[in-house]
């Protein structure tokens, strides 16, 4: 009898041998597939399309970094001036009180008033705001008096720098620099504008009674070396760049060998020094560019206020005044071929809109010449109800790229501004714009610090 057990893995194995033998071929098959598919899918390069993409790419990205360097060097130029221009307002307000700058008997006209004046000065020398000891009871009163056709002036700019650039030009200015700007653009028959000397109409009032443009330009006297007890002299630049122009950048000269270092150069007193003897020479302060300079600007805030500008009045000491320091970025001198410092017509609209206009265009095109979004202005006129003069200091925020001449007989611009709100009337719930502004302006102006101040009396 035949025992089943002994044939079964006989019969398994015979069972599996051609399930193995056909998974073999199976997997054969497949190698020999993908080997192929393989060689059908293998390369040797990429193609010329493909570099194009990749360095058309690549260029862009180059492009993109290469753009960059000068943005930033833009940005952080900007970022240095600004800051510059900060600290240097704030460290101007200690020079002002430091050296006596907001005492009235120490202010100085630029140039000698047109009319009116009671004290005139010996030639060549300055006339003061205030009378001097030597007009007896007078003294310490305006020099030019309340109720003549000048008047003394309602807004006083500090401004030694100015002065002295206008009195040492090649042609010296001996009229209307006391008036501060010293051109008026506003229908002036050129660009190059005419003195800026007369009052606006319509801006006379209870409170102004000048018939003279009511700011004043105003310097700080120094001794007369040659007659030290006489009267004094304007300011010389020479001085004035000590006081009014920031000293920290300094100047460095790289010589043409590269491997040597920069070169610091000081200016020096050579006083009974030969030129060939630098060690005689008395090292007085590091070199510096002086592109930071500064004035500051006083308005008071009423009539009684200017009146208590005069140490004889009893409110002498005790009002407060808006004294504002500006900062100004490369500056140019008095008297320039193109005007510098200018005014021209404006209209403050609701919500610090500012329209500059005048019937030349080329005129309005002149005012904001130079003028950069981030740069501050100065914005006068008198108030629409109590006929106060007003002068306040402006950022701009925006400003038209072109003068538009479509809106009738006065081409305009327009600007938005950041500051304080000018003061308008309100008719049947509309607020009327302040009208026959005047809108002044000075190039590089890169930042305003603004206190309320008392006057100070000399010592």
């Amino acid at each position: 009898m035949t025992n089943p057990s002994r044939h079964r893995p006989a019969a398994t194995a015979a069972r599996r041998a051609p399930r193995a033998a056909t998974a073999a071929l199976a997997c054969s098959a497949a190698t020999r597939q993908l080997t192929a598919a393989g060689r059908r899918r293998s390369r040797r390069g990429i193609s010329l399309l493909e570099v194009l993409i990749s360095m058309f790419v690549l260029l862009f990205g180059l492009m993109g970094v290469a753009a960059i360097f000068p943005v930033g060097n833009h940005y952080a130029g900007r970022g240095e001036q600004f800051d510059r221009g900060s600290a240097l307002a704030e460290a101007a307000f200690a020079e002002l009180k430091a050296r006596g700058m907001l005492q009235p008997e120490q202010w100085y006209y630029a140039n000698p008033p047109a009319a009116d004046a009671q004290y005139t000065p010996p030639a060549g020398t300055p006339s003061p705001v205030l009378l001097p000891p030597s007009a007896g009871a007078a003294a310490q009163t305006f020099n030019v008096p309340f109720g003549s056709d000048n008047q003394p002036g309602y807004a006083f700019v500090i401004d030694p720098i100015g002065t002295a650039q206008g009195l040492e030009a090649a042609t010296p200015i001996t009229a209307g620099l006391d008036y501060f700007p010293y051109i008026n653009l506003t229908n002036a028959s050129t660009t190059d504008g005419t003195i800026n000397a007369d009052l606006p109409p319509g801006w006379k009032s209870v409170a102004i009674e000048t018939e003279r443009w009511p700011v004043r330009r105003v310097t700080r006297p120094v001794p007369n070396p040659a007659n030290p007890s006489g009267p004094p002299l304007a300011m010389t630049s020479a001085v004035a760049q000590t006081i009014f122009q920031l000293h920290d950048d300094v100047t460095n000269e790289l010589p043409k060998e590269n491997d040597r270092p920069g070169i610091q150069r000081w200016n020096t007193d050579s006083a009974g020094a030969l030129k060939e003897e630098p060690w005689r020479h008395k090292l007085l302060s590091r070199s510096f560019t002086g592109g930071y300079s500064w004035l500051a600007t006083v308005v008071p805030a009423s009539i009684e206020s200017l009146v208590a500008l005069q140490p004889v009045n009893s409110r002498f000491g005790s009002d407060l005044y808006e004294v504002s320091v500006a900062v100004l970025h490369k500056r140019e001198a008095l008297p320039p071929s193109t005007p510098v410092e200018r005014t021209i017509a404006a209209q403050m609209l609701q919500g610090n809109e500012l329209v500059i206009y005048d019937p030349n265009a080329e005129n309005v095109d002149a005012a904001v010449q130079d003028v950069r979004v981030g740069q501050w202005i100065l914005v006068a006129g008198v108030h629409p109800t109590t006929g106060q003069f007003l002068m306040k200091w402006y950022r701009i925020l925006s400003l038209d790229d072109e003068t538009d001449e479509t809106t009738g007989p006065n081409p305009l611009r327009r600007a938005m501004l950041d500051g304080p709100a000018w003061p308008m009337t309100t008719t049947s719930g509309v607020v009327t714009p302040a009208n026959n502004l005047r809108a002044i302006i000075l190039p590089g102006v890169i930042s305003v610090a603004t206190q309320m101040l008392p006057m100070e009396a000399a010592p």
